[in-house]
């Protein structure tokens, strides 16, 4: 089989193959041998262009015995846009996918929605607020909150408070209204911190 490009037409699939390549390797950190027939075929095509006379977009290294887009050629192009374009996407995607799925969890303690109706329509509600919030504060609000164990610890520590004797000269009005207060607020802390953990 032959098919015969143009020159603007090779440009363009050079475009795609560097954002093939980029999805295929840029996370790797060690070798793929799954992606052995795919980077072969991304060195094929590579030989051929340059070759053909495209130089300006394929550089051979000598040490590796391969060759690899230019990446002045690439800056020239829409690649990097493109795939910058996807990442950001792709991360709001799969933040607000996430959380909206663990949240669900959380919430079924364990237990399986009812049917598939039922988890659509809990899965939208969750998603579509954490979508708000990042789309109207991006990752201003999103902090990791205290582990339970320190919530915990505090309820205990004004549990022990209310237990403990009391002394007039001690425990003033004003101290004890602090104290209680302490879980109250560790659980609201909480609750903020998760809400404002919410999108797509």
């Amino acid at each position: 089989m032959q098919i015969k490009f143009t020159k603007n037409e090779m440009e363009k699939l050079l475009e795609l193959l560097s954002i093939a390549d980029w999805v295929l390797t840029s996370m790797d950190v060690e070798e793929d041998e799954r992606k052995d027939d795919y980077l072969k075929l991304l060195q094929k095509l590579y030989h051929e262009a340059y070759e053909s006379g495209m130089t300006k977009e394929i550089e051979y290294d000598e040490d590796a015995k391969d060759y690899y887009l230019s990446e002045d050629w690439e800056e020239e192009t829409q690649v990097r846009d493109f795939i910058e374009e996807y990442e950001d996407a792709s991360f709001w995607e799969e933040l607000t996918f996430r959380l909206a799925d663990r949240d669900i969890d959380r919430k079924m303690n364990g237990k399986t929605p009812k049917n598939f109706e039922e988890h659509v329509a809990m899965f939208t509600k969750i998603q579509s607020k954490y979508e708000e919030e990042f789309e109207k504060n991006r990752l201003e609000n999103l902090e990791v909150v205290s582990g339970k164990k320190e919530t915990k610890k505090t309820v205990a520590k004004a549990t022990a408070a209310k237990k403990a004797p009391t002394k007039k000269t001690a425990v003033k009005p004003a101290q004890t209204k602090k104290t209680t207060a302490k879980p109250a607020q560790a659980k609201k802390s909480v609750a903020k911190s998760q809400t404002k953990k919410t999108k797509k």
